[in-house]
């Protein structure tokens, strides 16, 4: 807070400093004027160094979905019903979920049954609470360093809990890494550690004021320096204020995280580049399938909807590079972003409407508006013309469309409505881009396929590019298309020998050495030469280097370790294994593949009961695991056949036959 004696020497020095702040605007007639904390000079504050001098819009901030968007596991937090809570079962995975609390602890429980009988009981402590609660609250943990969502989640709408979205589909269990594309939307500012995946130096919680008006200390600077601007009349250019973007730049602000769908980098851009001011599309590009007809909306695809519409589109026809407020027509015209959207006067949200639509006015549709005797109550152009549906991706969960149409189905006896997906999807269109090249659209057909939806559709557009790239280039050396995409693309297929051949032949020692601190390329190569080809077979000792430069790229990733490791261990190379293993799991005690790892270790050193003990602690982790099978070895080795037994009966429901006739009791 500003004391009083700083608070008096601004006073007496303000008529000064506003003379100041309109000296600091002055600039060319020809030249744009912009917000000075877009340069790199700028950082992040926090949401604290804004609330001494905001107090008031700090108070209502908090309130809003954003402010709440992420917060510690604690019970203030928390929107659930913990009572009578039945567990969730997964009937695919015949596993059931429970979550409770423990005193002040939030855990959640993963259990199954076989007859009467608990065969598996893991339950993980829950760090972070994710999502407002006026829609969900998902639910992370922490293993060691690593963050991973949890499987469970609780719907606030229809009061119940189920798994998550995605889950329904694709069980990851524990196991869904919390990366920086996730949470550069459900909060500040974060930052990862260099060489991690998932392990975070910095988690601010909340979405806060930076995230819409960019970093803080330049302004807050000026501000503790005296240099105060009358904003009633000019603009402070420390800092940006979004009402004062052109319009295009205003809607990239919302549509950073309200546009939801594939997100393709530019080269060398991360997901906290972006800074308000900023175009969009300059970062990254966002990619989303285009359908033949009718399809459901997604759930945070407001910014796609919105510009869809008429209303949205007649506004904002002018200058790209210019704002009217008489005119434009954004989402700060429904949505003050500093006041919870369930706080918000219903009749903001109708004068936004009648601004336009006036009863008065020649092209108003008003005098024939037909509101039910129910609807006259509350009087809500978005009920008919922005209805509650249901959404493609999140379940148990339903939103406004922010799609305004002209049609008025609205029935007041069934308010919300569900769109279903009618037609098949015919290929990736770029929201917020009109031209991406070749090379863009072919790395968001393939990453889209790896990530959201493994249909055939998405490689055969891909294919149908690098053929196009092909006619106009003789080799990857001149291909727009480089040589860390084309491999990209050979891993999806599975095409070993593609990968090896372009590797070994295609590419030439630039583009090689371009590569070797690429984690993922050099990933993908290993697994090439690891797992051969009919053609060509395995060559362990290639994989094993590629492995290693891999895992030296991103030291943190254990996903990378375990595979370089396990390459070491077939190979015999115990010694060195063993070291990086423990190192391993130091900072991740809970990685199932490095504990395989580790127990192999101990079984070839012959010390059979840390053997033990380590294949134990990746069967608690999960009851499908590798481990299960050694041990039943070690158990019959040891001469413990009732051990043995009992494991080769809880193996029988899922295992596969050839394996388990291995043993017989």
């Amino acid at each position: 807070m500003i004391s009083n004696r700083h608070l008096i020497v601004i006073m007496a020095i303000a008529s000064i400093s506003v003379v100041v702040g309109s000296l600091l605007q002055c600039k060319s007639p020809a030249a744009e004027p912009t917000f000075r904390n877009l340069g790199d000079s700028a950082t992040y504050v926090g949401i604290q160094a804004c609330k001494g001098c905001h107090s008031d819009k700090h108070a209502t901030f908090v309130e809003t979905g954003m402010g709440m968007s992420f917060h510690k596991a604690e019970k203030a937090y928390s929107k659930a019903n913990f009572l009578h809570v039945k567990p969730v079962y997964d009937k695919k995975l015949n596993l059931y979920y429970y979550p409770y609390w423990q005193n002040d602890a939030l855990y959640i429980q993963e259990f199954r049954l076989q007859g009467r009988d608990t065969i598996h009981n893991r339950r993980e402590k829950i760090t972070h609470i994710v999502g407002s609660g006026q829609h969900t609250n998902s639910h992370f943990w922490t293993d060691g360093e690593h963050l991973y969502q949890a499987p469970l989640t609780f719907y606030t709408q229809k009061g119940i809990w189920d798994l998550p979205p995605g889950y329904e589909e694709f069980n990851t269990r524990f196991n869904r890494k919390i990366d920086i594309e996730c949470m550069s939307c459900h909060t500040g500012m974060p930052q990862t550690k260099k060489g991690s995946v998932n392990v975070f130096e910095k988690l601010p919680l909340g979405i806060d004021c930076e995230r819409c008006h960019g970093p803080g200390s330049l302004h807050v600077q000026e501000k503790s320096n005296g240099i105060i601007v009358d904003t009633r009349k000019h603009t402070d250019w420390s800092i940006v204020n979004p009402k004062r973007l052109p319009w295009k730049l205003q809607v990239d602000i919302c549509q950073r995280c309200h546009l939801q769908g594939n997100n393709v980098l530019k080269p060398g851009k991360s997901f906290t580049d972006f800074r308000p001011g900023m175009h969009l599309d300059s970062i990254f590009t966002v990619y989303m399938p285009t359908y033949k007809g009718n399809a459901a909306f997604v759930m945070a695809g407001h910014a796609e909807r919105f510009q869809m519409s008429e209303c949205f589109k007649a506004s904002n026809t002018g200058d790209l590079n210019k704002y009217n407020a008489n005119i434009n027509f954004t989402c700060i015209n429904c949505h003050n972003p500093h006041v919870s959207v369930k706080k918000t006067n219903q009749d903001r949200f109708n004068q936004t409407c009648i601004g336009c639509h006036n009863a008065n006015t020649n092209k108003s549709k008003l005098k024939n508006c037909t509101l039910s005797a129910s609807m006259q109550e509350n009087k809500t152009c978005v009920n008919c013309h922005m209805p509650s549906s249901d959404t493609r991706d999140i379940p148990h969960v339903s939103i406004h469309d922010h799609y305004i149409s002209k049609s008025t189905a609205f029935n007041p006896k069934n308010p919300k409505k569900t769109i279903t997906q009618s037609s098949s999807v015919s290929g990736l269109h770029a929201v917020n881009s009109k031209n991406p090249s070749n090379a863009e659209l072919f790395q968001a057909y393939i990453t889209y396929f790896e990530k959201f939806d493994p249909n055939a559709l998405y490689m055969k557009e891909a294919q149908r590019l690098l053929a196009k790239e092909g006619e106009n280039t003789e080799s990857v050396s001149s291909a727009s298309i480089g040589l860390e995409a084309q491999i990209h693309y050979q891993y999806n297929q599975q095409a070993f020998g593609a990968i090896i051949a372009l590797w070994e032949n295609n590419a030439n020692d630039d583009q090689r050495e371009a590569l070797n601190a690429d984690a993922w390329t050099q990933y993908r190569v290993a697994v090439a030469y690891d797992k051969g080809t009919p053609e060509k077979l395995s060559q362990v000792s290639k994989a094993i280097q590629f492995y290693r430069n891999a895992w030296e790229a991103m030291p943190l990733n254990n996903d990378f370790l375990a595979e370089y490791t396990n390459a070491l261990v077939r190979s015999n190379r115990i010694e060195e294994a063993k070291p990086l293993i423990l190192k391993g799991l130091s900072h991740q005690p809970k990685h199932e593949e490095l504990l395989l790892n580790l127990g192999y270790c101990y079984y070839a050193e012959k010390q059979l009961s840390k053997a033990i003990t380590i294949y134990n602690q990746a069967l608690a982790l999960n009851p499908e695991s590798q481990a299960i099978f050694s041990l039943i070895e070690l158990y019959m080795t040891v001469g413990d056949k009732e051990k043995a037994k009992r494991l080769y009966e809880r193996a029988k429901p899922w295992a596969d036959p050839m394996i388990l006739r291995s043993w017989s009791f």
